[in-house]
């Protein structure tokens, strides 16, 4: 069996443990065991990552080597932490001055970044580790007849040196949602913009305004739901008028879940689609 390290970030704290079980069930659903990164601390997107870069490339070398000293690639379900720790992964690579001098920090904890893990995404992990045919044969249901908005995000596209899919023209969403049977529903109305989560901490009125502009958008071109790949975004656009999930409880229906089992039912805004 496949084994892949489990990076939790903040996305499985407080309110939200359930979504590590929702990971935990999406990984056990795709035949991959699912290792837990303990140590494994905040990736300091959107907070760190703004005022210290060094700090970042310390917390997150400590965070890939963690993967590496238990043997395992990176996995987190995470748009901005997938972009932060890929960020860094890149940022050591190709800068041997740089590694050594992170090197020098990690090592007072016996642990050292040797770049040798892999950094992945849902997206990306079901594309590339999983395997497309794998991830089609694990499907038991289908959403037929229901028309689903598929909503990046923006970290998982930008910067264009880590995005895992074209920037201009991703197609990894839609190839992943349409083996559940559903009718797409792509180039609505804001659907490339941002939910703003991180605006929520110093703007809540306009995190408010961009939040509900491509669930709009949706809505209009005849959306019943939207799926989204990362917790922050659906934590951010939950609540309005427009239903949206995460692509994995979507996907962990579709494999043989009860909608209860995938947390449906902790959405603010009711999910009212069926699966046969």
């Amino acid at each position: 069996m496949k084994k892949i390290g489990i990076y939790p970030g903040c996305c499985f704290q407080g309110a939200d443990i359930h979504n590590y079980d929702i990971t935990t069930d999406f990984l056990e659903k795709m035949g991959v065991e699912g290792v837990l990164l303990e140590r494994s601390a905040c990736c300091g997107g959107g907070v760190i990552d703004e005022t210290n870069k060094n700090i970042v490339y310390g917390l997150n070398a400590r965070n890939i080597a963690l993967a590496e000293e238990k043997g395992v690639d990176l996995y987190t379900p995470c748009n901005t932490c997938y972009m932060i720790i890929a960020k860094t992964k890149l940022a050591l690579d190709s800068d041997p001055e740089l590694k050594d001098k992170i090197n020098e920090i990690l090592a007072e904890e016996g642990l050292e970044y040797k770049g040798t893990a892999k950094i992945y995404h849902t997206l990306n992990l079901i594309r590339d580790f999983i395997g497309m045919d794998t991830y089609k044969s694990k499907i038991k249901r289908k959403f037929n007849g229901v028309k689903i908005a598929p909503y990046y995000g923006c970290h998982v596209l930008a910067p264009n040196e880590v995005a895992l899919d074209d920037p201009e023209n991703p197609t990894v969403l839609r190839e992943i949602l349409e083996p559940l049977g559903c009718e797409l529903v792509e180039g609505y109305q804001n659907e490339n913009t941002c939910c703003g989560y991180h605006a929520r901490f110093t703007d809540p009125e306009q995190k408010e305004r961009l939040a509900v502009k491509p669930l709009d958008g949706a809505k209009e071109a005849g959306a019943d739901v939207v799926a989204t790949p990362c917790p922050l975004c659906h934590k951010a656009m939950d609540g309005y008028e427009e239903p949206i999930l995460q692509v994995t409880q979507l996907i962990n229906v579709a494999c043989g879940t009860d909608p209860k089992d995938a947390f449906w039912d902790l959405n603010k805004t009711k999910v009212k689609i069926t699966f046969s």
